[in-house]
């Protein structure tokens, strides 16, 4: 990918401003439904890092998801001034865990920000690092608390309290989500399959010994500077 600030594709730029949106409106909808918070929460938050996950494919010029956030953050801040809608109010709301202070949402997310450039601009030319890494939070840690929340038994406490059974879960997931990446950026070998266990088990073990609502940073980092440098070897 590139970065040019003197192009934008304004295709990409309508298209994934309303589907962000969406994502981020997820939750919402699914709280006003009676879906358990705990689900809903969850279920945006894959809806937002699955997306990120395929952004290598619609996108060439990361300039074009700088203006896609910029136009997003304006259309969150001036729904949220509106009281019929209220929207930063609403995925406060959403998101929040149970027991979780709005400051620390607040941190989680700026960080998770932060995390979303660090990782385009550092892998823009290895956009397999940039799927796989986006992928293993959606699906991993997505997968791990669609576990570990109604089927976990075996508890365990780090700084959070977690379950054997959803970190089994979020192993499998990201182990599935790098395998799959590979399988479509034809990358798939034997000497590539130690690369992706050793990179899920990393992955894993990142979430586990994460704060509440930083493994969205954490993940993502420890796999793509994983699979970066074991691509390496």
């Amino acid at each position: 990918m590139i970065f040019d600030y003197t192009q934008v594709d304004w295709v990409f730029v309508a298209v994934f401003v309303p589907v962000f949106y969406c994502a981020f409106l997820l939750p919402v909808i699914l709280k006003k439904l009676k879906i358990p918070n705990w689900f809903s929460r969850k279920s945006g938050h894959i809806a937002v890092n699955g997306t990120l996950a395929f952004l290598p494919f619609f996108m060439s010029n990361l300039f074009d998801f700088i203006i896609t956030f910029v136009i997003l953050l304006t259309i969150v801040i001036i729904t949220s001034f509106i009281p019929q809608i209220r929207m930063m109010s609403r995925v406060y709301d959403g998101n929040l865990r149970e027991g979780e202070k709005s400051v620390s949402f607040t941190i989680s997310t700026i960080l998770s920000i932060v995390t979303i450039y660090v990782i385009l601009f550092v892998f823009k030319d290895m956009e397999y690092i940039i799927t796989a890494a986006y992928l293993s939070v959606a699906i991993g840690d997505g997968l791990g608390e669609m576990v570990g929340k109604p089927f976990g038994k075996m508890k365990y406490k780090i700084f959070v309290e977690k379950s054997v059974e959803g970190s089994i879960a979020v192993f499998l997931g990201i182990a599935f989500s790098i395998a799959l990446t590979f399988a479509i950026f034809d990358l798939v070998s034997l000497a590539n399959i130690w690369k992706i266990i050793v990179a899920a088990i990393l992955g894993t073990i990142a979430e586990a010994l994460t704060y509440v609502g930083l493994d969205n940073s954490t993940v993502p980092l420890t796999v793509g500077f994983s699979i970066y440098l074991f691509m390496m070897i």
